[in-house]
């Protein structure tokens, strides 16, 4: 049943013990690792590959963008939206992988709907924070905002709404452990 107000505290609890697992992985392994945790890390293969632009090709339909993948073959490669050279870099974590959370098994067309999305709320104009907290923020709106995306199958735009709702109570969780809501920070 959904909430009124601040989410229930078991809910900020659980987020409060992810955000800090996620803090210890990314300073061990960079804040790059906190987004890709539990998908694929095996470099892909060429058929992969091909499925991957043939996907992206599907989902730019009119708004053709680049999709490079230089890094694909890579293991642990991310794949992600480099506003300074304007095209979406394709990594080995384009595949679903094993865990539980929406984010690992968000499907492939899924993950491109929202590197996609960030390349359009770029060309909108749109800034945001790279930086924790508010990297969750924008994670959570860039997934709301692919979930429209209509070539998606009912599945993949559940998966986005949930990994947005994820990436917003991570928000919270860590907001609160910073210190509440002081409206300066």
């Amino acid at each position: 049943m959904p909430w009124v107000g601040s989410p229930p505290s078991c809910i900020v609890r659980h987020a409060v013990l992810n955000v800090t697992r996620l803090r210890s992985i990314s300073q061990h392994c960079g804040t790059s690792m906190m987004l890709t945790a539990g998908r694929n890390q095996i470099g892909l293969t060429e058929r992969q590959i091909e499925y991957c632009l043939e996907a992206w090709a599907v989902l730019c339909a009119d708004n053709p963008l680049e999709l490079d993948t230089s890094e694909a073959r890579q293991h642990s490669s991310r794949t992600r939206f480099n506003e300074e050279q304007n095209k979406v870099f394709l990594g080995s974590d384009a595949l679903p992988g094993e865990g539980v959370y929406a984010t690992s098994r968000m499907s492939t067309l899924a993950c491109l709907a929202h590197e996609l999305a960030h390349a359009e709320r770029f060309q909108l104009g749109y800034r945001r924070s790279t930086d924790l907290p508010d990297v969750l923020l924008n994670e959570a709106e860039t997934s709301l905002r692919a979930s429209f995306t209509s070539v998606l199958r009912m599945k993949d735009r559940e998966d986005l709404v949930e990994d947005a709702r994820d990436r917003l109570i991570q928000w919270l969780a860590v907001r609160q452990q910073q210190g509440g809501t002081n409206e300066k920070s």
